[in-house]
């Protein structure tokens, strides 16, 4: 996101945004901020007419953080993916004009060739001093000519290269930002869509040997009430950090929502994608946090995993949906533990309560 507001300008938003996020639910994860941000700012009509319908519709304890985590999906992280976008069509009308600029510096070295080849030919018939000095004269102006459009060219070349240069820093920043997790730096949903996109598109029945494993960090809820939310996002952040150290190569790994992480890993078998689960598991469990402004150690930081083998024809939404119920099975069967999905998901769906 990109905001032009003074900082005593921001200073005067989040003074009013913080009594509402504790109004609504206590939510102080950035990406919930952002969405109060614009809100309150009045920066984005379409993310204000959302929330205005949510707080219609909201109970007494305010917006779920899944809500606002959507929101700002939808509406803030949106925005800039169209911005990108624009980005892309300025960058495609900027090629075409130097396109434009190079043909013309074709035409003026023909020209220019041609003016050559003419004085040459003339050249053969010249009798005296005049015409030779005739001659000169049209190859000086001629000369003189191309030098200048020449200069013409090479400075519009220039000013073309350093808006190329701006238009492509720009449009990597907001590709970034429109891809990524703000708090982990991993993928977000956006993000692993589109490699999932990249990676099985052209060949769907390859997904079949993708496994499609499902994170969530145990008792999360318990956390951000005993520790408060800024606790609850570095754990959520050494979550990520400790699964990124398991997951390499053509793996992904995306932070889903909230408290849980998606990784999907192609070219792997049922054992293999069992195995790699259980080390993000033990990796995850050896994890100490301390909090800050003090020597207080959190331990004993444990998460849950659910692992499914994408059945024929499955769709990525579905092999989730059963990697899902598998989670929810190694929550009631008492956390901190891995379990494969069933063919079909379960029929009693989630309990957040289990988590």
């Amino acid at each position: 996101m990109h905001y032009k507001e003074t900082a005593g300008q921001s200073a005067e938003v989040m003074r009013m945004v913080l009594p509402r996020i504790a109004q609504h639910g206590g939510h102080y994860a950035p990406t919930a901020y952002s969405v109060w941000y614009e809100h309150m700012a009045g920066l984005n009509p379409a993310l204000s007419a959302a929330m205005q319908a949510a707080l219609a519709q909201g109970d007494a304890g305010g917006l779920d953080l899944a809500l606002l985590e959507n929101l700002f999906a939808e509406h803030v992280v949106g925005r800039d993916a169209e911005a990108m976008e624009q980005l892309q069509h300025s960058i495609g009308e900027l090629l075409q004009r130097m396109a434009g600029v190079a043909s013309a510096c074709g035409d003026d070295a023909a020209r220019h060739t041609e003016s050559l080849a003419q004085a040459e030919r003339e050249l053969q018939g010249v009798q005296d001093v005049r015409g030779l000095s005739r001659i000169v004269q049209a190859l000086v102006a001629s000369t003189s000519e191309a030098r200048r459009h020449s200069e013409q060219m090479r400075a519009e070349v220039e000013v073309s290269r350093a808006t190329v240069q701006q238009l492509r820093d720009h449009l990597g920043a907001l590709q970034n930002e429109a891809l990524t997790d703000p708090l982990t730096g991993l993928l977000n949903r956006r993000g692993l869509q589109r490699e999932f996109a990249r990676l099985f598109e052209a060949a769907p029945a390859d997904f079949e040997r993708c496994g499609v494993l499902i994170a969530d960090i145990d008792h999360f809820k318990r956390i951000n009430d005993n520790y408060g939310h800024a606790f609850g996002d570095q754990v959520i952040r050494a979550a990520g950090q400790a699964t990124s150290q398991i997951v390499k190569g053509r793996d992904l790994i995306a932070r889903w929502g909230g408290e849980e992480f998606l990784i999907l890993l192609p070219e792997t078998p049922r054992a293999g994608a069992m195995t790699l689960a259980e080390l993000v598991r033990a990796a995850f469990a050896k994890v100490r946090i301390r909090r800050a402004g003090s020597e207080e150690y959190l331990e004993k930081l444990t998460l849950s995993l659910g692992v499914a083998m994408p059945l024929p024809g499955e769709s990525l939404d579905k092999a989730i949906a059963r990697a899902d119920a598998a989670l929810y099975k190694a929550k009631y069967a008492g956390r901190n533990r891995v379990c494969m999905a069933d063919i079909e998901p379960l029929a009693a769906g989630r309990n957040k309560a289990a988590r």
